[in-house]
């Protein structure tokens, strides 16, 4: 009688605990057992169809979120919350999140990779992310994202291990292209002058890029004449190129290049 009693007050306490019914514990032990983080909505319905035998998905779906064991963070896309968060209060970092929406398809890049390599002690308070899917500015669990489109064939440059980085020489042309997010162009320049890097690389990734305005400021920094060669080639220098709002005003006639 009172282990009776003892079994009753303990399935009390879970129920309390996780405030779950049956179905719901179920699932959630099945997505926890299989290590699943992140999931998308079509799996989810998908692997409850497998497992359980519910009339209803959408209303178990829609219960685990009110729940808050089921976050949303993208349409259609959920975070889970184990058992093992009792108080409900869990993140993934928002790296884990970049890599599992992108797919491979991305790196990481601009501000954090400039901090990375130490071109400036500034930390950044978002995450730049060059990808094939998204070019928006979004807040996902409370961090935020600056995801930038770029076509597959200016994915390179890049150094891959849990996450993907842009590399050195890929993140100066990323800083080149959009000064912007670095405190402008003229202090861009100034930190890369000031900073090592691989100088064949720089020049072979300014060619690969293909964009005269960027070619143009790794010729002025690299005085590179393999770069001078190509831009007279491609009659890029019967002209001038001119930037905005770079902070400096420069004139270099060399490279037809005007800055201001």
């Amino acid at each position: 009688m009172i282990k009776m009693i003892e079994n009753r007050k303990k399935k009390a306490e879970n129920k309390n605990i996780f405030g779950l019914s049956p179905n719901q514990e179920k699932i959630l032990s099945i997505l926890e057992y299989k290590r699943i983080e992140i999931i998308e909505r079509a799996e989810l319905i998908d692997l409850i169809k497998q497992h359980l035998k519910v009339r209803d998905i959408s209303d178990l779906i829609t219960k685990l979120q009110v729940k808050k064991r089921l976050v949303p963070i993208m349409k259609g896309i959920y975070m889970i919350v184990p058992f093992s968060s009792i108080n409900k209060q869990w993140a993934l970092d928002n790296y884990k999140i970049a890599d599992y929406l992108l797919k491979k398809e991305y790196y990481i890049g601009l501000f954090n990779a400039f901090n990375l390599y130490g071109f400036t002690e500034q930390i950044p308070n978002k995450l730049f992310i060059f990808n094939t899917k998204y070019s928006a500015d979004r807040m996902i669990l409370n961090y935020k994202f600056k995801f930038f489109k770029i076509k597959k064939d200016k994915l390179f440059g890049i150094v891959k291990d849990k996450y993907s980085f842009s590399d050195r020489e890929r993140t100066i042309i990323d800083a080149l292209e959009y000064p912007e997010y670095l405190g402008g162009l003229n202090e861009v320049m100034e930190k890369v002058r000031n900073a090592e890097f691989d100088k064949k690389k720089l020049i072979d990734y300014a060619i690969k890029y293909n964009s005269n305005k960027i070619i143009k400021l790794v010729g002025l920094l690299t005085n590179s004449k393999e770069l001078f060669n190509l831009l007279n080639k491609k009659k890029a220098l019967s002209y001038y190129t001119t930037i905005k709002r770079t902070g400096v005003k420069l004139i270099d006639k060399k490279w037809k290049i005007r800055l201001i």
